[in-house]
């Protein structure tokens, strides 16, 4: 049983990461070209300013 949890626990560790992986990667980059005329909403965070 013990052997269980510690895989359980690994894997949503595995998964985690993954996510957090996953949310850090942006299909556009940190290219700014505006001349695409994306929405500045669907630009990366760089490109938004504040």
């Amino acid at each position: 049983m013990k052997k269980l949890f510690t895989a359980l626990i690994e894997a949503l560790f595995i998964l985690s990461l993954g996510g957090c992986l996953a949310s850090t990667t942006s299909p556009d980059g940190i290219n700014c070209d505006y001349s695409k005329e994306k929405p500045l909403r669907d630009m990366p965070l760089d490109c938004q300013g504040r």
